[in-house]
């Protein structure tokens, strides 16, 4: 089948699938990337009200990568691959973006969506197309729901998340993280990009 790459053919809006290797590593990756988090920032580099988190991003293409974040990313792209079978989108598969978030609080992530035409992207000609968002510990903090908002609905969607679940959506999807209310949310996300839509 070719690849799709348009927007606007109609794709699951989300899939969620459950990951036994992230079940048992989520301990391992909070301890791997949580000491080295910093403040986040929204798209374009501006801290504002829209997103309180912190993070550690890094990319396939970093050489001096430890051994286990290598790993990380070698499983991320195994879903990436599998799941694109669904959606038949356009994807570079050396293009992939992980970032570990740390929410502490009453920390949030406003409506948003994570195909925003930054400078990266300008400079490789290419836009995120599909993402994935992984909660490392998933039955231990409250709030933080993940919520999307879906084209054909008025409310926005709650997505259950149980320990070891992994969502897969297309990166122009409209989501956000709600506050957190107790305790720390950790999680995973990455992003894969492809060719303009056209």
């Amino acid at each position: 089948m070719a690849h799709a790459n348009s927007p606007i053919e109609k794709r699951a809006p989300y899939i969620r699938i459950q990951s036994k290797w992230f079940k048992n590593n989520c301990k391992k990756i909070i301890d791997e990337f949580d000491e080295s988090c910093a403040r986040g920032t929204t798209i374009g580099g501006n801290i504002n009200d829209k997103r309180k988190s912190d993070v550690f991003l890094y990319d396939i293409w970093k050489l001096d990568l430890p051994d286990f974040q290598k790993v990380v990313i070698y499983k991320i792209k195994e879903i990436f691959t599998t799941e694109n079978k669904r959606y038949h989108y356009d994807l570079d598969y050396s293009s992939i973006n992980v970032q570990f978030t740390r929410y502490k609080v009453d920390e949030f992530y406003e409506w948003h969506t994570d195909d925003a035409f930054i400078a990266t992207h300008k400079k490789h000609n290419n836009v995120r197309k599909l993402s994935i968002t992984c909660p490392l510990n998933a039955g231990e903090y409250e709030g933080g729901e993940l919520q999307v908002k879906l084209d054909y609905q008025e409310e926005p969607r709650n997505i259950n998340i149980e320990p070891g679940d992994i969502v897969i959506f297309p990166s122009f999807t409209l989501h956000r993280i709600l506050p957190i209310t107790s305790n720390t949310r950790y999680s995973l996300v990455a992003w894969i990009s492809g060719p303009p839509w056209r």
